[in-house]
């Protein structure tokens, strides 16, 4: 069992590491990495945006808050729209 979590935890620590490496090339302006992986994020933040607002889950439920629990998906439909316009424009090379 020592061994099963001494795995898990070499993996945490392994994704951590790789996840902080692409966020500091993707925060380079010249970056290739950059290039390649802002349009994927950007519609893969939009599809999940487009989930959030069809699910019936919601971090502000609108049958206990009333219209005031729309603004959680009012705010992941912004978020999903710029994310989209943010994946379709072509990066600015100078």
């Amino acid at each position: 069992m020592q061994t099963v979590f001494g795995i898990i935890q070499t993996m945490f620590w392994c994704g951590t590491f790789l996840a902080v490496t692409i966020a500091i090339l993707l925060s380079l302006p010249q970056s290739k990495l950059r290039e390649f992986l802002l349009p994927i994020i950007g519609w893969c933040v939009a599809v999940f945006c487009a989930f959030y607002c069809i699910s019936p889950f919601d971090f502000l439920p609108e049958c206990i808050l009333g219209p005031v629990g729309l603004i959680d998906d009012l705010g992941a439909l912004v978020t999903g729209i710029a994310s989209v316009r943010m994946a379709m424009t072509k990066p600015n090379r100078n």
